[in-house]
């Protein structure tokens, strides 16, 4: 990327910490080197060869440099509530998008303040602490977790003051279990829940405008081309979060909360065209790393098609392509 353009718009155990005493954690132990040097223990090891067998580092490289974009978005519209909290808890960490915008706004952490980051993948985990740079004197303790987001076992009961999700929640099929577990966490009076869910529509709208066809589309794109029901089995479950409307609905209707606010981010990014293909074909979600040598080449032509806009553009030219979230924030939990 050689290029950021925002947009917003309005649509419509330590107990202390919040954790149960059990649960076996990674603590931020950067906080004490400056180089932000692995630690070598059975622990860390674990999750290193772990993140060798899983797409983490593929996802770590490839899409976390974006979720921050939208990450740092989510932080300046929960900056008031996130500067109050004492304990901060982020759901489906993944390459730990969130704490890289995080270390961006709060450059010297918020002193007294612990911040939970949590993911049911070891080699996750694993990533995102290898590329956090965490200064040593850093105000903020950091705890990296493995938990299971439909159950949060490691998490107290009414402990948590700011619950975030980065695209996590949305992908988890269990969506009552995962929103009744983070509901269990959050502290009875003055917590909130932040969450950020891709907009997987409205590439001709944005393209129209200048901004270029959206990173979702162009995905889908060349996976459909090998097989038309692909992204239909893989996205379409997803995409009532997709809706700004809908989001808002199912937080106050479905989940109970007495207020949801949706928000729209929008990021351009520059992209080199075969640089992006090579992350589409590396894409540990798409059909194209299984395909045959005959589908890989009509799911690129396919690709190619699209993001030039049928020739608009050349495929040596900088190519404009745009993700667009809805950040929701929901407040008030049911009795």
């Amino acid at each position: 990327s050689i290029r950021t353009i925002r947009y917003y718009s309005s649509a419509s155990g330590n107990t202390s910490m919040g954790l149960t005493a059990s649960t076996p954690i990674i603590t931020n132990t950067t906080n004490s080197n400056s180089n932000n040097k692995e630690e070598e223990t059975p622990e860390i090891d674990v999750w290193k060869q772990t993140a060798k067998k899983q797409p983490a580092k593929v996802y770590s490289d490839q899409v976390s440099r974006l979720t921050q974009l939208h990450g740092a978005d989510l932080i300046t519209i929960l900056r008031n509530d996130i500067c109050n909290a004492k304990t901060i808890l982020d759901v489906g960490t993944g390459g730990g998008a969130f704490a890289h915008a995080y270390l961006q706004h709060f450059p010297n952490g918020i002193p007294n303040q612990t911040l939970i980051l949590s993911d049911v993948s070891k080699g996750m985990l694993y990533y995102a602490k290898k590329t956090l740079r965490i200064p040593p004197d850093y105000q903020t303790k950091i705890i990296f977790q493995i938990e299971d987001g439909t159950k949060l076992e490691g998490i107290e009961t009414d402990s948590i003051d700011v619950v975030v999700s980065l695209f996590g929640v949305f992908m988890i099929p269990d969506q009552e279990a995962v929103l009744a577990s983070i509901q269990r966490v959050m502290k009875p009076k003055g917590s909130v829940f932040g969450n950020a869910s891709w907009i997987l529509t409205g590439s001709a709208e944005l393209a129209g405008m200048g901004f270029g066809v959206t990173l979702h589309e162009a995905f889908e794109k060349p996976v459909d081309a090998i097989d038309p029901k692909y992204s239909e089995q893989t996205v379409i479950p997803y995409k009532k979060w997709s809706q700004a409307d809908e989001v808002e609905r199912m937080l106050k209707a479905d989940f109970k909360f007495d207020s949801a606010k949706v928000y729209r981010a929008l990021h351009t990014t520059v992209w080199d065209h075969d640089k992006f293909w090579a992350t589409i074909e590396k894409n540990p979600m798409s059909n194209i790393k299984d395909a045959s040598p005959e589908d890989v080449e009509r799911a690129k032509a396919a690709f190619t098609k699209f993001v030039t806009q049928d020739g608009t553009y050349k495929i040596d030219e900088p190519l404009m392509l745009t993700s667009a979230s809805n950040l929701a924030v929901a407040r008030g939990l049911p009795a």
